[in-house]
């Protein structure tokens, strides 16, 4: 049995991780309630607690549901009401000290991250 290329392994796992996002919006959205959008973006950190630090701080942003954030593929994805804005969570986390798609991560949130967490010095994931 030939074992699974790494790009086709990263490919089933976006598609896992927006069906967990997905399906649960699209319920939710059977049942009248309010209209769910799911989104996603790049974020650049190295670890778990890179993790929690960008996870937090999406959820600071207004309408925001649910934010995960893959350490493996730098993919955050967010699940929030129509007043959720992608850009300002962007802006939230990049406040944070990380960069991503959308927003250039604030010199003084980067200063303030662990050197450990500092993905702009060469830091591998861990």
């Amino acid at each position: 049995m030939k074992s699974i290329s790494k790009k086709h392994y990263t490919s089933f796992l976006y598609f896992i991780l927006f069906l967990s996002f997905a399906i649960p919006a699209h319920a939710q959205n059977a049942s009248g309630h309010s209209k769910d959008q799911t989104v996603f973006f790049r974020v650049y950190g190295v670890c778990d607690d890179c993790k929690q630090r960008i996870e937090a701080a999406a959820m600071d942003g207004k309408g925001v549901k649910k934010a995960e954030w893959d350490k493996q593929s730098g993919m955050l994805a967010l699940v929030g009401s129509e007043k959720m804005d992608k850009q300002k969570v962007a802006d939230l986390i990049a406040k944070a000290g990380y960069k991503s798609d959308l927003a250039v991560a604030d010199p003084k949130g980067y200063a303030k991250l662990p050197a450990c967490c500092q993905y702009d010095n060469g830091q591998e994931k861990h």
